[in-house]
């Protein structure tokens, strides 16, 4: 290998609501670099990886994508996994003219010629899920419970049209901070609303706490559906 390094930066929530994700990415990257240096490197050189800890604040991640770009001089930045994450890290990449990847499933209506994003966009998801739902479970009645943040508002948009489209109807939609902890009264509201699906895009820390609350209330065991 020649002496000129490739420097990759990567932003991981290795602590934080999302660090059971982020440290798995994080191994998985190291373990990428591993066996790419092994083989022989990236076009004869070798790949240094640079991990930084996202915490899974977004302005924390903004500091670190910042350091990695301008103090590590990184030639590639990946991570981020909310959207707003990805949203903020961009600041720093846009400034900078860097290459950045996000590797997530997101809410799509992205274009930019230095962010390249390669997880499934809604139409991928949904389309083929809902009508074979609808048709296979004869659910007609959902209910949105989400996070307040762009990827649900896209969503849940997809999931209404779908839902409409195959003669079903939305009977409820709620949006609640990132950090809600306490979903009695939408689990109550699910209960009322007679809704025979789920459809969540509530995201950690609030989402074992909603999804404890929905299993003691014996939404599935009366045959409800859950999708996530």
């Amino acid at each position: 290998m020649t002496n000129a390094t490739i420097k990759v930066g990567m932003i991981a929530e290795k602590t934080g609501p999302l660090s059971f994700m982020g440290i798995a990415d994080a191994n998985v990257a190291k373990l990428v670099a591993d066996d790419i240096n092994a083989a022989g490197g990236l076009l004869g050189r070798k790949v240094e990886l640079i991990v930084e800890d996202g915490a899974t604040i977004d302005s924390v991640a903004v500091a670190k994508a910042t350091k990695l770009i301008e103090h590590d001089r990184v030639d590639v930045l990946f991570g981020g996994i909310y959207s707003s994450t990805r949203q903020a890290i961009k600041g720093p990449v846009k400034k900078n003219g860097k290459l950045y990847i996000y590797p997530e499933q997101y809410e799509g209506q992205e274009a930019d010629p230095l962010v390249f994003c390669t997880g499934p966009v809604p139409a991928q998801q949904l389309e083929p899920l809902i009508p074979w739902l609808m048709r296979e479970t004869g659910a007609r009645k959902f209910y949105l419970p989400s996070a307040d943040y762009i990827w649900p508002h896209v969503m849940n948009k997809k999931v209404r049209e779908l839902v409409t489209a195959n003669s079903g109807q939305i009977v409820g939609e709620e949006y609640h901070p990132l950090d809600h902890m306490d979903y009695r009264e939408t689990v109550r509201n699910i209960k009322a609303s007679g809704a025979d699906c789920v459809f969540n895009t509530i995201v950690p820390p609030g989402l074992t706490p909603f999804f404890e609350e929905l299993y003691n209330s014996g939404f599935q065991k009366r045959g409800g559906q859950l999708i996530c």
